[in-house]
């Protein structure tokens, strides 16, 4: 059963975050964007000496060895130092309220209102994006290969698509996963974060493009909360000179 992650507040919130993705298909990035994922400090620790053992002269007592302060002297798997992904993982946003979106083992599930029309408007906003399909029909879209460069990154990745779809009832359920995903000539779909930097990516790239008008303009203030504001702070301050012409009035007095 589909499990359905409600995403219905904060919609407005949602498409300015899209827009910002939006740089996910910029082209031609000349400049080196490692800075963007490398931790920014210095890393001379890395060259840090590896530890001695304890030399214990004779006639003196070790204390018993605590396991809370071991220090692992063995080599280290993976990535250190620049080499490390700073990045955080991307979150499939939906900018339609009665729509709900899980992402789940490299695959975006989508279900929405029919009314919507999402599955009709996904060919044209894959040929904006310079994403060409290799084959469509009414429950299934294929694209061809295509190189993607995020903003993010200093190298081109190649990736294809499915799409595919089920109705059900008056919703729809949208599904999108990877073909393909290359960079250079390593294949890196068996990576779980570019997987889903790039799938979740190209997800969110549709919904801005799919939000409601509605939601892309910023609510109007009511000029009338301004004057009402003023007019509380207005009796505030009146309220607060009368006590205070009292006071002295009293001290006068006295």
């Amino acid at each position: 059963m589909f499990n359905k992650t409600v995403l219905q507040n904060n919609v407005i919130k949602k498409v300015a975050i899209l827009t910002a993705v939006a740089s996910f298909f910029l082209v031609g990035c000349g400049s080196d964007q490692n800075y963007k994922r490398e931790v920014d400090g210095n890393d001379d620790y890395l060259n840090s000496p590896s530890l001695k053992p304890l030399i214990v002269p004779q006639g003196i007592t070790v204390p018993a060895e605590v396991a809370d302060y071991f220090v692992n002297n063995g080599k280290i798997d993976g990535p250190l130092g620049k080499q490390v992904d700073i990045r955080p993982p991307v979150l499939p946003l939906s900018t339609i309220s009665e729509a709900f979106v899980i992402y789940n083992n490299g695959m975006v599930t989508f279900n929405v209102p029919l009314s919507y029309n999402i599955w009709d408007r996904i060919p044209n906003i894959l040929t904006n994006k310079n994403i060409p399909i290799d084959g469509r029909d009414n429950q299934t879209i294929k694209t061809a290969k295509a190189y993607i460069v995020r903003a993010d990154e200093s190298q081109q990745t190649e990736a294809s698509y499915v799409f595919k779809r089920k109705i059900m009832g008056n919703t729809e359920t949208i599904t999108l996963g990877l073909n393909s995903l290359t960079r250079g000539a390593e294949d890196i779909s068996t990576q779980p974060a570019e997987v889903q930097r790039y799938v979740v990516g190209l997800f969110n790239i549709i919904m801005d493009e799919v939000a409601p008008e509605s939601v892309r303009q910023p609510p109007v203030k009511d000029p009338k909360d301004d004057d009402a504001k003023k007019d509380a702070k207005s009796d505030k301050d009146s309220e607060s000179m009368k006590a205070l012409k009292e006071d002295l009035k009293d001290n006068n007095r006295r």
